[in-house]
């Protein structure tokens, strides 16, 4: 072969060096990435499991609360049918008296705690037993306004009822603020079963807000993550 052929094979395999190296280090970056993904993932699940027998051991509640979801009239977003039916499924069993749903107009122009309303009343919930609450936009506002409105109706066992994903990241203000809030998360293995299911077509004009601004138009982004995070919630929403 002609030194020059040599020469050739020389460079192309010298920088292919560099390639070679390069997609290694993205293939062992992606496995861990998943198996990271796959780890956190079990340990949320087993952790809403074991949370979930924990509180539930001290049932019945009073009153829990569910945190609202932007609605939207042209989909059933499966979260908020999992919230829904999972509520439904605590007060038909008998471990909650009643139910707070909170959220205001946040995303979208329909205050969610009365659209959550409208719809378990229609689920067939007596509607003397749930409670909208209106000023919360945030996650920790959620609890922090619901657990006032409990306590001006006299509840006293309160627990925060919602999926295993917003529960992991409010359990840490709950336990810090919000001392006597039990935990009652329905876990992802449901999720299936009731995204099958669809909720009732409902009235929620009552629940509509004229001239409305979205959050994110009234809040810089990282406006809204200080808030979220926030240990100390003011009054200003009232």
């Amino acid at each position: 072969m002609p030194s020059r052929l040599y020469g050739k094979a020389f460079l192309f395999s010298v920088s292919f060096i560099p390639v070679k190296k390069f997609l290694s280090g993205f293939i062992v970056v992606s496995v861990l990435v998943v198996v990271a993904v796959v780890f956190l993932s079990w340990k949320m699940k087993r952790d809403a499991i074991e949370t979930y027998n924990r509180y539930v051991a001290n049932a019945p509640y009073d009153v829990i609360i569910v945190p609202g979801l932007p609605y939207d009239t042209g989909r059933q977003n499966i979260l908020l049918k999992v919230r829904m039916l999972w509520a439904k499924s605590l007060f038909d069993k008998g471990i909650t008296k009643n139910i707070i749903f909170s959220g205001g107009a946040v995303h979208t122009a329909y205050i969610e705690g009365k659209v959550m309303k409208t719809i378990a009343d229609s689920l067939g919930i007596p509607a003397e037993h749930t409670f909208a609450e209106d000023k919360a936009e945030h996650g920790n506002e959620n609890i922090y306004y619901s657990k006032k409105l409990a306590q001006q109706s006299g509840f006293k066992k309160i627990a925060l009822a919602t999926d295993q994903y917003q529960n992991s990241f409010l359990s840490s203000f709950m336990e810090e603020l919000m001392t006597g809030v039990a935990q009652l998360p329905v876990n992802v293995d449901s999720f299936t079963a009731y995204d099958k299911e669809l909720l009732p077509a409902v009235d929620v004009r009552g629940a509509f807000i004229n001239n409305f601004i979205p959050l994110n138009e009234r809040q810089s982004r990282w406006e809204r993550l200080c808030a979220s995070l926030r240990k100390e919630i003011g009054e200003e929403n009232q």
